[in-house]
């Protein structure tokens, strides 16, 4: 049991992240559980180092932790991710609706961030994503025979893995198309979801030799990604490529975003026939910025889906809809971001690679 534990699988959550926040009314949002406990097994800041104590620092209510009146267990304020808009140009797309403010991009929200580490026995009932690795005959026949497997990763800053707290990532300059290096080193030293999934595959698949390429740059399109996909994808010689590309289109129309993944994996087919491609939707973005509101991600998820009927060797990695049960679950975005804005968290890294990995039959 531990990072890779599904969360809609089993009785067992492994550091599920609540993050007491201020919200726009002044009052108190946050401490919702996935589940109610049976058993609390740890309370504890982000890096580990404090124990939170029942009874001292919260009480619990059914799926709910609630802060006691002395509690040591931090509140982040609206003023640090909440700020009055000025003018200035670089905040004017993640402004809030009243055009009076903007959410501020937060990278250490996670000191904000408490885990929980429970037990429980109530069975998911929602919506969860199936082993669909049939689809993938050609790479689980290769996996299954062993020798080389060129498993490339290509699309946005979540997929080059900014924000996980032991991100270790060879990456692309959006501009330079050169390499560089992306790196965070902070407890509790989580790899990006990229690293946890071809881990993950060289566990399952011994006998064969993962050779992972990420060919992510932070910022990037999809139109970025069919424009790059001949120079950055077709050297590494792929056998399956994982595209996570959507949440800088968001509000690209779903036959537009279709068109331009079917770009891709068509310059890409071009030169490896044989090429299989998992497509990962993205988690949601921060639903108070006015912009990110009544964005196209849903339906984008479903234009995936139609790419995955159309054509052989594709299947669908669903994260978006995961992501849209954990907010039905009551689950705060500030429990669930790691700056506030578009970014996963640990946790939600978490939720990428669990998902990915089950739709690889993993």
């Amino acid at each position: 049991m531990g990072i890779l534990t599904r969360i809609w699988e089993g009785n067992f959550v492994y550091q599920e992240p609540i993050c007491f926040s201020e919200d726009a009314e002044g009052h108190i949002a946050g401490g919702q559980l996935l589940y109610q406990p049976e058993h609390i097994l740890s309370v504890t800041s982000f890096d580990g180092s404090v124990f939170y104590e029942e009874g001292t620092d919260y009480i619990r209510e059914d799926s709910r932790l609630i802060l006691t009146e002395h509690s040591r267990i931090p509140i982040l304020s609206r003023d640090i991710y909440c700020k009055p808009f000025t003018g200035v140009p670089e905040t004017a797309w993640v402004r809030l609706p009243d055009g009076e403010h903007y959410m501020e991009v937060v990278s250490d929200v996670y000191r904000w961030q408490i885990l929980v580490t429970y037990t429980h026995k109530t069975v998911w009932d929602s919506f969860s994503p199936v082993d669909s690795s049939s689809l993938l005959p050609q790479s689980m026949q290769k996996l299954q025979n062993g020798g080389d497997f060129h498993l490339v990763f290509y699309g946005d800053s979540i997929t080059a893995g900014w924000e996980a707290s032991g991100c270790n990532e060879s990456a692309i300059d959006m501009v330079t198309l050169e390499d560089y290096h992306v790196t965070l080193w902070h407890a509790p030293y989580q790899p990006a979801w990229a690293e946890l999934v071809s881990n993950s595959l060289q566990h399952r698949y011994p006998q064969s030799n993962i050779i992972k390429k990420n060919r992510a740059a932070g910022g990037s399109t999809v139109q970025w990604g069919v424009e790059n996909a001949k120079e950055l994808v077709c050297p590494c010689n792929p056998n399956l490529v994982i595209l996570g590309f959507g949440m800088n289109s968001m509000q690209e129309p779903a036959e537009i975003y279709k068109t331009a993944i079917l770009s891709i994996i068509q310059t890409i087919r071009s030169e490896h026939p044989d090429c299989e491609f998992l497509l990962v939707s993205p988690m949601i973005p921060n639903p108070e910025i006015r912009g990110f509101q009544h964005n196209q991600l849903p339906a984008q998820q479903d234009a995936l889906y139609q790419i995955a009927a159309e054509l052989k060797g594709i299947c669908v990695a669903p994260v978006h809809s995961m992501f849209r049960e954990l907010v039905a679950h009551k689950k705060n975005y500030l429990e669930l971001t790691g700056n506030c804005i578009n970014h996963p968290n640990d946790f939600s890294i978490r939720v990428y690679a669990q998902t990915i990995l089950s739709v690889l039959g993993c």
